[in-house]
C-alpha cells in the first residue's frame, strides 16, 4: 500500500476565512448548532485531506468554548409530535445511526418521567457510551432501547436533509464519517435507581 501524498498547501484566504468563522461563532444565533456544523466541516475536510491535522485544534476549541450548558427542549408533550416518515431501521447499516451521536436535549417531560437517563455533568443531555460516541441508550444492534419514550428531538428529527448524515439520501449515498472519535472521560449517568 503506498504511502499518501501530503495534503495540498492551505490555501491562505480559506485559512483566515475559517479562522474568522470560528472567532464569529459566539456571536450567532443558536451558535450551539453552528458551531457542531463547523467542527463536522473542519473534520471531514481534514478527512479528505483537504485541510491539515493541525486543524483540530480549532475543532477542539471551539468545542471547549461551548462549555457545560443546561439546555431543555421546549417541547410540551412529545408524544403528540409528528415524526418524519423514515425507516431507521433499515439505513442503519449505512448510515451507522451517526444522528444517534449528536446532542439531544431533553424536555421537562422527559426529566419527569424519570425512564430517559441524562448527563449529570452535562444537563440534560442524553448521555453518549464514552468509546463509540453513540446514544447510551441503544443497544449493541443500534436499535433504541427507550424507543417508545424517546425524547421530542429523536422524534422529530429528519435525516433526509442533514448533509452530517447524507450525501444523497435517495441514493442512500452516506456523507463521510468524522476524522477521529475521541473517548471522553466517563461521565456519571443519572437513573431513576440512583
Amino acid at each position: 500500500m503506498a504511502d499518501r501524498p501530503p495534503p495540498p498547501p492551505v490555501d491562505a484566504d480559506l485559512a483566515a476565512l475559517i479562522e474568522k468563522l470560528a472567532a464569529d461563532l459566539p456571536n450567532l444565533p443558536n451558535n450551539d448548532e453552528a458551531s457542531r456544523r463547523f467542527e463536522w466541516l473542519l473534520d471531514a475536510l481534514i478527512l479528505r485531506g483537504q485541510l491539515p491535522a493541525s486543524f483540530k485544534r480549532l475543532a477542539a476549541k471551539i468545542q471547549a468554548d461551548r462549555g457545560t450548558k443546561i439546555r431543555l427542549s421546549l417541547v410540551t408533550d412529545k408524544y403528540e409530535v409528528e415524526s418524519p416518515d423514515v425507516d431507521c431501521a433499515s439505513l442503519i447499516h449505512l448510515c451507522g445511526a451517526r444522528c444517534c451521536s449528536f446532542e439531544v436535549a431533553l424536555s421537562p417531560q422527559d426529566i419527569a418521567e424519570k425512564i430517559v437517563p441524562f448527563v449529570v455533568d452535562k444537563p440534560y443531555l442524553l448521555p453518549r457510551d464514552p468509546m463509540t460516541k453513540k446514544c447510551a441508550c441503544m443497544d449493541g444492534q443500534g436499535a433504541c432501547t427507550i424507543y417508545q419514550h424517546r425524547p421530542a428531538t429523536c422524534r422529530t428529527y429528519d435525516c433526509r436533509e442533514d448533509a452530517r448524515v447524507w450525501i444523497d439520501y435517495e441514493a442512500r449515498v452516506p456523507a463521510p464519517l468524522p476524522a477521529s472519535i475521541r473517548p471522553e472521560p466517563n461521565a456519571h449517568v443519572a437513573r431513576d435507581d440512583d
